[in-house]
């Protein structure tokens, strides 16, 4: 007679992928198509599955996550990535209904990106159980970084509904409230006491979870601007995720913004200096860092990073501008003109690149000719741009009504420069002595 166990999941729901190489690694667009692909998330509850297994099975299994764990300590590659699949998908030809080895396949092909491979064995995991929680999470993760944002949001939310001690879905589904609110697109009223629920649920399941910590802290560094005691407990937060993970990217990333939010520039510096150390594709470190150099006039490390976010994203708005921003305080005028109209490009409704422009005019263009119709030509331009910044859906107020004012100094400088070049016309061609 056999003996049986009954088989753990040993290993956890990926948050955050390693980028490496190989064959079977997606391209931008082959996520991109990937992830416009993505099916509904499945509906069924959480089947209690027979996973009874022989001794030989329990530790052919256990003996796989060791590998996989060693391989995770050391760092993945393509070989390490493809052989841990193998391990755990030899065991499922042998045992079909056993979950847990389909779903670490899948776990060891993302862990380099493989991830349309991953997707199929996530997608196989859940026609076995339709309610298995870490296979509807990391699938969410898969179609978030393919850009489908809103087919992300079902797996994570039916994944939380699954199994409400899934830590990663949580994390995620706060981080979106989280945004959102950073992005003006939703009020901390109404949303700070779902997104402290999610959190300290996952901090219930997993008290060592320093992305939860970080995620926390970055919640209460929302409305400090009106109640700074919340900087406090924010700081409290992150220092409780540091004491548990010191190396962790997205920490380092927030103390820099609460660094920022406390008035201390230098030492936000540091921060984010540190993030993209950690994480040299961090592109939100990387467009603070580029941000806080830009205000220290230290333009060629500016345009560095702001290029590295771009190389990440070529349609990050902001890194967009910042890289104008850059090309423009080096004098580098026809750069900075090319960046902002880039960016009007990505997102036209925006007013932020008009705006640029405008300045780009009124103040380097403008003074970069000697002759007076050139430059009052370049006052004209600066005041369309200034126009069509006010116009924009988006544009802010403050913007707005720097842009007026802008424009009323253009049209003030297209007058005095009208006069000189009449008086410089007369004093070229005198009246005749009678």
């Amino acid at each position: 007679m056999k003996t049986t166990t009954k088989l753990m999941m040993l290993l956890g729901s990926a948050t955050l992928a390693m980028a490496c190489g190989g064959p079977a690694k997606l391209g931008k667009k082959g996520m991109t198509d990937l992830a416009k692909g993505a099916p509904p998330p499945p509906t069924g509850e959480n089947r209690k599955l027979d996973r009874a297994v022989s001794k030989a099975t329990e530790t052919e299994f256990a003996e796989a996550v060791a590998a996989y764990q060693e391989s995770n300590k050391k760092g993945w590659n393509e070989s390490s990535c493809q052989e841990s699949a193998s391990r755990f998908a030899a065991i499922v030809d042998a045992h079909p209904k056993i979950i847990e080895a389909r779903y670490n396949s899948g776990l060891s092909l993302q862990n380099c990106n493989m991830n349309k491979a991953a997707e199929d064995e996530y997608q196989k995991a859940l026609k076995l159980n339709p309610g298995h929680a870490a296979s509807l999470s990391n699938l969410g993760e898969i179609y978030f970084k393919g850009g489908n944002e809103t087919r992300a949001k079902q797996y994570w939310e039916q994944a939380v509904k699954a199994d409400g001690k899934i830590v990663a879905a949580r994390n995620n589904l706060a981080w979106l409230m989280i945004r959102d609110i950073r992005d003006g697109k939703a009020s901390l009223k109404s949303s700070e006491q779902t997104i402290a629920g999610m959190l300290s649920s996952a901090l219930a399941v997993d008290n060592d979870n320093v992305e939860a910590y970080t995620l926390y802290g970055l919640l209460y560094m929302q409305g400090a601007e009106k109640n700074k005691s919340r900087l406090t407990l924010a700081k409290l937060l992150l220092d409780k995720g540091e004491e548990i993970e010191a190396n962790y990217a997205p920490l380092h990333n927030a103390r820099g913004l609460l660094l920022l939010a406390q008035d201390n520039v230098p030492r936000a510096l540091v921060s984010f200096r540190r993030a993209v150390q950690l994480n040299p594709k961090f592109k939100e470190a990387h467009r603070n860092l580029g941000n806080i150099v830009l205000d220290f006039r230290k333009y060629d490390e500016a345009k560095s990073e702001f290029e590295t976010v771009i190389g990440l994203d070529a349609k990050d708005y902001d890194a967009t501008i910042g890289l104008g921003y850059a090309f423009r305080g080096l004098k580098q005028f026809d750069q900075a003109e090319e960046a902002y109209n880039k960016a009007r490009s990505i997102d036209g409704t925006r007013a932020e690149a008009d705006y640029n422009l405008g300045i780009l005019y009124q103040d380097f263009r403008s003074n970069a000719t000697e002759d007076l119709k050139d430059a009052q030509g370049a006052f004209r331009k600066a005041a369309g741009f200034f126009k069509q910044a006010m116009s924009k859906p988006k544009a802010a107020p403050a913007l707005k009504k720097e842009a007026a004012e802008n424009i009323k100094s253009c049209e003030k400088n297209v007058e005095s420069l009208d006069q000189a070049i009449k008086f410089r016309e007369q004093m070229a061609n005198p009246p005749a002595n009678p």
